[in-house]
Order: C-alpha cells, then sequence, then structure tokens
C-alpha cells in the first residue's frame, strides 16, 4: 500500500477535528460547548490551509515551516533553508494568519476566521452563560462551516456529503426572548467579544448569493399546516417528502441571472461577461443540477420563463476563473 503523504494526513485530521467539534457542539448538555468548538475549528481550519499550501508546493514541508534565518548578518538571503525549532526542539509551523495571507484567502473569510479565533483565545478567560452571545457564535461558526466545505471540496475534491455536517439550533427561544436574557446581565468580556463581532459585520453585510459570509442568519420557527409546508405522503413503505415546484425557488434555485453577474465579478478576478462566459452559461443553464426555469404559469409550464441556479454551479465556475 502507498504511503500517504502529509498533505492527506493533514486533510484527515482536519476533517477528523471539525466533525469531532460539531459533535461537541451538538451534545444535548455541554456547557463548555462554544469555547471547545472553536478551538477544535480553528485547528480544522489551519490544518486545510496547511494541506493546501503543501499542495501548491508540491508537498515540500518547509513550506509550511518557519525559517530560522531570512538574511545572513551581511543582509544576503539565506540560501539554505533551516527551519526555527519550538522549546522542544521540534521545527515550528507556519501559523494561521500567516496562512491565510499566503493563500490570499477572501477578505470575508479572514474576518469569519479571526473572530473565531478570538473565541478560542478568550476561551480560558470566560465561560459563556450568555444566550444572545451564543446565538452569535452559532452565526458566526455556521458561516465558518459553510466555507470550509466550499474550500475542501474544490481545493481538494473532498466528499463531505457522508457527514452531518450541521449546527442544531441553541434554543426554542425567540429573538427578543434571547435579547431579554441579556439585558445587563452580558461580562465585559462578553460585551467586548459583541462589539468585537458587531464590527465585522457591519464590514461584511449578510448576502445570501455569496459563497462566503461573515455570519449567517439562523431562524427556527414553528408554523401550523399552511399551503406553503413541505407536504409529507404516507404510503406502506413509510412516509415521503412531496417538494413541490414552488418550494424549490424557495429553498433551492434562488439565485437569479442579474444576481449570478454580481456573485461572479464578486468573486473572482479575471471574470468578463464575453464568449467565454456566454458559451458556460448556456452549458449550464440547461443542466437541471445547476438551473431551473420558473414559468409564468408554473403548473402548465407555459408563459414567459426565467432561469435561477443554486449555489452548485460557483463549483463549476471555479474551474474556469480565478477566486479573488
Amino acid at each position: 500500500m502507498a504511503k500517504q503523504n502529509l498533505q492527506s494526513k493533514l486533510i484527515d485530521k482536519s476533517v477528523a477535528s471539525v466533525i469531532s467539534a460539531i459533535e461537541i457542539y451538538n451534545k444535548p448538555d455541554f456547557a463548555y460547548r462554544e469555547e471547545v468548538f472553536s478551538i477544535l475549528l480553528v485547528n480544522s481550519w489551519e490544518l486545510l490551509l496547511k494541506a493546501k499550501v503543501l499542495k501548491e508546493n508540491k508537498n515540500k514541508i518547509s513550506s509550511i515551516q518557519v525559517p530560522s534565518k531570512t538574511k545572513t548578518k551581511k543582509g544576503n538571503p539565506v540560501k539554505r533553508f533551516y527551519p526555527k525549532e519550538n522549546r522542544s526542539g521540534n521545527p515550528m509551523t507556519l501559523e494561521v494568519f500567516k496562512l491565510m495571507e499566503l493563500l490570499k484567502l477572501p477578505k470575508v473569510v479572514k474576518d469569519n476566521l479571526e473572530a473565531i479565533i478570538e473565541i478560542r483565545d478568550n476561551s480560558i478567560h470566560f465561560y459563556n452563560q450568555d444566550r444572545y452571545l451564543s446565538k452569535k457564535i452559532q452565526e458566526i461558526c455556521t458561516a465558518s462551516l459553510k466555507s470550509y466545505l466550499e474550500f475542501i471540496s474544490s481545493w481538494f475534491n473532498y466528499d463531505m456529503n457522508k457527514y452531518n455536517f450541521y449546527l442544531m439550533p441553541i434554543s426554542f427561544f425567540h429573538p427578543y426572548e434571547i435579547e431579554s436574557f441579556s439585558i445587563n446581565k452580558q461580562t465585559i468580556q462578553e460585551k467586548n467579544l459583541l462589539k468585537f463581532f458587531k464590527t465585522k459585520e457591519r464590514r461584511n453585510p449578510y448576502t445570501e448569493d455569496l459563497p462566503h459570509n461573515f455570519s449567517l442568519r439562523l431562524v427556527t420557527k414553528f408554523e401550523k399546516g399552511t399551503a406553503s409546508a413541505t407536504p409529507v405522503r404516507v404510503g406502506k413503505r413509510g412516509a415521503s417528502v412531496v417538494i413541490s415546484e414552488e418550494s424549490l425557488f424557495k429553498t433551492k434555485y434562488t439565485i437569479s441571472y442579474q444576481a449570478l453577474l454580481a456573485s461572479l465579478n464578486a468573486r473572482y478576478s479575471d471574470f468578463k461577461q464575453n464568449k467565454d462566459f456566454n458559451k458556460l452559461y448556456s452549458e449550464f443553464k440547461e443542466r437541471a443540477e445547476f438551473c431551473r426555469f420558473n414559468y409564468l404559469d408554473p403548473i402548465k409550464r407555459i408563459g414567459v420563463k426565467k432561469p435561477f441556479f443554486c449555489s452548485e454551479i460557483y463549483k463549476e465556475f471555479d474551474k474556469q476563473y480565478t477566486k479573488k
């Protein structure tokens, strides 16, 4: 059996770490969930970024190590690489901020990771008991998980479909109830963290069509049976979910042509609406996994029709253009 290279080992460890983070977060009674989750999630990202740097440098281990010297005493560049050693004498590897810089991650992803690192670094100084802060941390971490999925898929073609990759809702309180619990009860550390988060949220407002966000909006609600609810059909073989055409345009195929163009311009540094794009667009528009047409009369499927796309189409465009 072929020996597993370092890049593959780091990817496997990264996935193991992120799955452990989710499992701990989703435990029904785990008092230190946000703090432990943030520690494991940062570790997952750091391992993933190191694997990507290794991939770009043909698995050369020195590419992720900290150099002991970059110049000689005379100011000339050092010809031979020597890694800097830690207290135990082992080579030191690059920290997450340097890795983000090397890989030129989108600014919104950098801000998101910086926020999670701040949660991790503050975890030894405070114990979070504030429901509003818990909700805000979950929104930031859910956005980070979404970006993690996007990168591990596009960088390494890693299939995460076998895992339940989501965070369970923190409670069944309504937003106003969560906020009411927090009034005048937050510690100084919790208030400082929230202020830090809000500053970054103002710089990175939520945009549904973009592949990466600083935080995601999480809403949990219960409704009585209505025409808009997803119907369930019960038969001899059990229950099956019936998804209507209308619900698909509310949940999956939500990106209009104009929104798609705006997203592509924001996502890629070399995107141009030219003949090459038109050729790709015509091809993707005919593929049901990327596009569906919403008709003026959706039942009879007649009248004016407009194309709507799902987020999976970005993976195809990623193969053609360069991300910012």
